[in-house]
C-alpha cells in the first residue's frame, strides 16, 4: 500500500455519513482502545481516533501518527519539524488542527482534501464533528466533508509522505510503537459542589471536551450550578451516581479520572 496523501484521504471518505453510537462509541475507538489496551477509549472524543485509523488503514500511520489527544498530536508534528502556522499555504493530505476558543490548545482535528492558498478557506474532512455550523464542530455526531475558516486553524502537521510507487505494506509498513497510555492527574483536593477552587476550571474544560458543558460558557473557579449539570450528566451516563441517588453533582477520583481519559487521553 502506498504511503501518499491520496491514500489517506481515499480511506477517510470511505467513512463519510459514519455515525457514533451510543456515548460517543465509535469503530475508530475500538480500534485505539485496542492499540493502547484500554476499553474507555471506544467510548471517547473521537476525532483525532478517525483520523488515525485512517492513516494507519491507508498506510501512512508512521508518517500521520497515532493518537487520541489532539495537542499531543500537534507535538508529534513540531518534534519533526512539519509544524506550519495556519496562514501558511495547505497541501492536499496536511493534517490540520483546529482551536474553537482561541486558548493556544488544539481542539479539534481534520485532513485537508485539497490545496488551499494563504488566506483562502480550507477544503477538508473529519470525524467528530457536525455537517454545518449548527451542530458542534468538535463533538458532532459523524464524518463529514466541510470548509473551514483560516481563523479557526491553530497550525497543521504537514507527514513525509512517500511516492506512490513506493509499498509499505498493510497498516503503513513498520508498525510504530503503541503511543503512550494517558495518565490523568490526581484528583484535586477541595473540588466540590459550591466551592471555590482553581481545580474547578479544569474540570469544566474537560466538561467541555467531552460535551457535557457548552463551549460558550465561561470558565470559573465556582463550581456552581452549571458545573454540577454537568458533571450529574456525566456521572448518570457512566453509572458513577451513589447508590440510591438520582442525582449526583460531585464527582469523585474515579469520574475525575473516566472524565480527563476521555476528554484527554
Amino acid at each position: 500500500m502506498a504511503s501518499t496523501a491520496p491514500a489517506l484521504l481515499a480511506e477517510a471518505e470511505k467513512w463519510l455519513g459514519y455515525k457514533e453510537g451510543a456515548s460517543n462509541h465509535t469503530r475508530f475507538g475500538e480500534w485505539y482502545a485496542a492499540l493502547v489496551k484500554d476499553k474507555s477509549f471506544a467510548y471517547a472524543s473521537w476525532c483525532d481516533e478517525y483520523v488515525s485509523y485512517c492513516a494507519y488503514a491507508s498506510g501512512n500511520a508512521d508518517i500521520v501518527g497515532q493518537f487520541a489527544y489532539c495537542p499531543s498530536h500537534v507535538n508529534f508534528f513540531k518534534n519533526r519539524g512539519q509544524w506550519h502556522k495556519a496562514t501558511e499555504a495547505i497541501k492536499e493530505g496536511d493534517i490540520v488542527f483546529f482551536d474553537w476558543d482561541d486558548d493556544g490548545v488544539a481542539d479539534h482535528i481534520e485532513i485537508a482534501r485539497a490545496d488551499s492558498a494563504p488566506g483562502a478557506t480550507v477544503a477538508t474532512i473529519g470525524g467528530n464533528t457536525s455537517s454545518g455550523l449548527a451542530g458542534s464542530q468538535s463533538n458532532g455526531d459523524g464524518v463529514y466533508k466541510r470548509t473551514r475558516y483560516r481563523s479557526d486553524i491553530l497550525g497543521f502537521g504537514r507527514p513525509a509522505y512517500k511516492s506512490a510507487g513506493t509499498s509499505t505494506g498493510s497498516g503503513g509498513g513498520k508498525t510504530p510503537a503503541p503511543p503512550k497510555k494517558y495518565t490523568p492527574p490526581t484528583f484535586p483536593k477541595g473540588l466540590a459542589p459550591n466551592r471555590s477552587t482553581p481545580s474547578a476550571k479544569s474540570l469544566q474544560k474537560a466538561l467541555k471536551a467531552t460535551g457535557w458543558m457548552g463551549k460558550d460558557i465561561e470558565l470559573s473557579d465556582n463550581y456552581g450550578p452549571i458545573t454540577q449539570k454537568g458533571v450529574a450528566g456525566f456521572n448518570a451516563k457512566h453509572g458513577l451516581n451513589d447508590v440510591g441517588k438520582s442525582y449526583d453533582p460531585a464527582i469523585g477520583p474515579k469520574g475525575w479520572a473516566l472524565l480527563l481519559t476521555l476528554a484527554y487521553g
